[in-house]
């Protein structure tokens, strides 16, 4: 610790280690053990045991779950009667993290090389799991200093005050709704290829929304966790043999059938201001599930093992994105589809999808869920509905996962074609929520320490990359956003892109 740095102690006087991040931060107290059963909303149960010592101590003038946000209480209580909104296990974080961030953004990263060159391209996904993850972990540090927080609406609040809640949560709760559109028209894709457009594409879309409504209706992430086990399960196969059945072919599927042919792989690529700020943002989307991870964060049952698992989760993704981009971009280079699953060809490419499908629709649950979760916290915070499984409390709930199933199916159809519907949700939602936002956080907890007196060198790189983070992010939005528009429009008039609500394939696969 920097001996000019300020020092902290526990209640019995004892030294606490610090972090450059800012001041170590007080153990989460105990659940109540005893009287839950008899206490009246807005009061505090007589006594409870205390997680170092098993001392029964006395509370009082404690509110719970109270309808504003407070930094030592949590949104949801640990109670053994309802729906368990803090049951979420150490490995079910991991895995809830994980599918959040893997998923859409490997089924983009190869083009990406292509686009890039595989020098730049790597760097720029390495360079962005690095920068993401110091941003998760900020995460975790604002959430244990703030824990009424449970999506960045309360982080915009604590922030910014009413405004900021509004316009950050709802941009969270749109944000969640395009990666939840993206899903659904990912979906339509895979179902069209395996039955080769056995039907119109906007009845895939809806079968989609039926299922991922259904899936997202479940209540806690303790049990939607499970469902992220089964489509890690089933997505990972999926890709490794698209990966393997490219690296063993003769020629790539989309290459001429005869002849011979150019792979057009590059060290480093030559796209134009468009295609490299698209390949920019598609890379930051790729890592674009941390803001969903505060909502984990608030269901864990132990949220200090959120810094654990996150770096598991990071390090496993960032992992997976290296072995499989690196072996699809060199067994195919330009001849890659995209979505990745469609480039062993036919055969493979069915197969791929079939196997595929519990993966796809993992993801949109899960963004579905925190869509409906946010507006339903927000309905319900600080009334018994909230946790008690009442009838209002089902009305809300079910008719929010309606709502926010039906919203993102309009998405899918309204911007059919995937590429550009990553860009346009890397650039605008991505890279505010991963970067910038993550810049003011930090800078909010720890900003104020530099005023007290002579700081670290660990301090002020923290604080510079903090203001990096503002403005590279910001500068980063706009260029994407107009770069994301300007491509939608050349693809328009090219006659790349069909209509909004169609039925024609988007599979390559008639």
């Amino acid at each position: 610790m920097d001996p000019t740095s300020p020092t902290y102690t526990d209640e019995k006087g004892l030294a606490l280690k610090a972090s450059p991040l800012g001041p170590p931060l007080d153990p989460l107290p105990s659940v109540p053990t005893e009287d839950a059963t008899n206490v009246e909303k807005g009061k505090a149960p007589s006594t409870f045991t205390s997680s170092t010592g098993g001392r029964r101590m006395k509370l009082s003038n404690i509110v719970i779950a109270p309808a504003i946000i407070e930094d030592d209480v949590d949104v949801f209580e640990q109670r053994e009667d309802g729906p368990d909104y803090r049951g979420v296990s150490f490995w079910g974080a991991v895995v809830l993290l994980l599918k959040q961030q893997f998923g859409l953004g490997v089924l983009s990263l190869p083009g990406i090389l292509n686009t890039m060159g595989i020098v730049p391209g790597l760097i720029l996904i390495l360079f962005f799991y690095v920068w993401t993850t110091y941003g998760d972990y900020v995460i975790g540090q604002f959430h244990a200093k703030h824990r009424g927080v449970h999506t960045m609406g309360d982080v915009g609040y604590i922030m910014w005050g009413p405004l900021g809640r509004e316009l950050m949560g709802w941009g969270f709760w749109l944000f969640q709704c395009f990666i939840a559109g993206a899903g659904m028209l990912t979906i339509s894709i895979s179902l069209n290829a395996i039955t080769t457009h056995g039907t119109c594409t906007v009845v895939f879309s809806l079968v989609a929304m039926i299922v991922i409504g259904l899936g997202a209706s479940i209540r806690t992430f303790k049990h939607i966790s499970w469902l992220s086990w089964i489509g890690m399960a089933a997505i990972l196969p999926a890709i490794f043999l698209v990966t393997i059945a490219c690296a063993v072919a003769d020629r790539p599927a989309n290459a001429p059938a005869t002849g011979p042919f150019d792979k057009g792989l590059k060290a480093f690529g030559n796209p134009s201001f468009v295609d490299g700020i698209i390949c920019v943002v598609n890379i930051v989307f790729s890592y674009g599930g941390s803001p969903g991870f505060l909502p984990v964060i608030t269901e864990m049952r132990d949220p200090r093992q959120y810094t654990k698992a996150m770096f598991l989760a990071q390090t496993i993704c960032v992992s997976l994105y290296f072995v499989i981009t690196i072996v699809l971009w060199w067994s195919c280079g330009q001849y890659i589809a995209s979505p990745a699953l469609g480039s062993a060809g036919v055969l493979i490419k069915k197969i791929g999808y079939g196997i595929a499908i519990p993966g796809l629709l993992a993801g949109p649950i899960i963004f579905t869920h925190m869509s409906a979760k946010f507006c339903f916290v927000r309905a319900l915070r600080g009334t018994r509905h909230l946790q008690d499984s009442t009838p209002l409390h089902w009305i809300v709930w079910l008719s929010l996962v309606a709502v926010m199933s039906g919203f993102s199916f309009i998405i899918s159809q309204v911007i059919p074609f995937f590429d550009y519907l990553i860009g346009l949700v890397g650039a605008v939602f991505a890279t505010f929520f991963c970067i910038v936002v993550i810049g003011f956080m930090w800078l909010h907890d720890n900003g104020q320490k530099r005023k007290e007196g002579p700081t670290s060198l660990s301090y002020k790189l923290l604080y510079i990359n903090s203001l990096l983070m503002i403005f590279l992010g910001f500068a980063l939005l706009v260029m994407g956003l107009y770069a994301s528009i300007d491509a939608i429009k050349l693809a328009f008039a090219s006659g790349n892109i069909g209509s909004p609500f169609a039925c024609a394939d988007n599979s390559n696969s008639v």
